[in-house]
């Protein structure tokens, strides 16, 4: 994975390569092997928000190389609604033929667009292909902040109305959140929780120590890191070498069970269920295709530098991850309701 330093540069390197005609170098890919049958005419790949934010972004580098590596236009269409909801059931309604795709966040934003927005659509209903992109949470607080250590931040929240943290309301953040409050035993109230409308105002506030603690996802939090201290890692692992303990370490230490992971967001292109069922030679296609492109160290280079993440994890491990993901926030759905 690439550092959270050096994101703005980056990105303007991907604005030259691809002025420099980039999509030329992805065009060298081999076609994988294709069902006779398909693909025959365009695909669509539906982001369900509106243009320029990290889904679209990540859907519009994957739409050449995976058009070369299918043989087929490759199309991003913006169904921005009901935060995700309105484009996932658009996905859902579609002819499940592989011509109709799907790429957002999975967890928390398909995944609360079910439990908490009313989507009509089951999690049952789409497949993810990859974790391409598992932006983690951290536990942060203002570099000035009095709470040098995890330890520290969690026993302050032992004293009601001693400590605030800023959330978006019912994301990955404000329920992880309380997942290692019940974790400690640490009733919700004890918290005050300062409510933004979206992740800029929402790394603004904790930048500007407006509020003692946000856990939001790290790459998200890049531009602001260096007025930061991350006391926890809310992952499995610290792939940036952030040098702050893993939330499920730091709860050892207090005597607390392992706990779910949700805060972050897990974003990768996503299909209907049947279309697996009704196509599974199509579905291998294309699974082929979106390996071979991500894979590509062509495609490593334009989604460092855009930002994005690159990983192939897999069906399997993909979906396993985000089950667990989406059972720890259907906990959590009545809670915050």
């Amino acid at each position: 994975m690439h550092n959270l330093t050096g994101v703005s540069r980056r990105r303007f390197i991907a604005t030259t390569m691809l002025a420099a005609g980039f999509a030329t170098a992805l065009g060298a890919l081999a076609q994988p092997a294709q069902a006779a049958d398909w693909p025959d005419g365009p695909i669509t790949i539906v982001v369900p928000f509106d243009a320029g934010g990290s889904a679209d972004r990540m859907a519009r580098t994957l739409a050449d190389p995976l058009s070369k590596a299918l043989g087929q236009p490759v199309v991003v269409e913006n169904r921005p609604g009901g935060a995700g909801g309105l484009g996932a059931t658009y996905v859902s309604r579609a002819e499940p033929d592989g011509n109709t795709l799907l790429l957002m966040q999975a967890t928390p934003y398909l995944a609360n667009a079910i439990l908490m927005g009313g989507a009509p659509v089951q999690w049952e209903d789409f497949r993810l292909l990859n974790a391409q992109w598992n932006d983690y949470g951290i536990v942060a607080v203002h570099e000035d902040s009095p709470y040098q250590s995890f330890a520290e931040l969690t026993e302050a929240m032992k004293e009601p109305g001693e400590v605030s943290s800023g959330i978006i309301y019912a994301n990955g953040g404000h329920l992880q959140t309380l997942v290692i409050m019940d974790a400690l035993d640490i009733p919700h109230e004890n918290v005050r929780f300062v409510t933004y409308d979206g992740g800029s105002p929402l790394r603004a506030a904790l930048a500007g120590n407006q509020v003692d603690f946000e856990i939001l996802a790290a790459e998200g939090a890049s531009s602001v890191m260096d007025s930061l201290r991350v006391l926890a890692v809310v992952n499995g692992s610290d792939p940036d070498d952030l040098g702050a303990p893993l939330m499920n370490d730091a709860l050892a230490e207090m005597g607390a069970e392992p706990q779910p992971i949700i805060g972050g967001n897990v974003t990768g292109l996503m299909i209907p269920t049947a279309f697996a069922e009704e196509h599974p030679d199509r579905y291998e296609t294309l699974l082929a295709a979106y390996q071979q492109v991500v894979e590509s160290p062509e495609y490593a280079e334009a989604a460092e530098a855009s930002g994005l993440g690159y990983d192939w994890i897999g069906p399997e491990d993909s979906q396993q991850m985000i089950d667990e993901a989406f059972d720890a926030l259907s906990t959590y759905a009545d809670v915050v309701e």
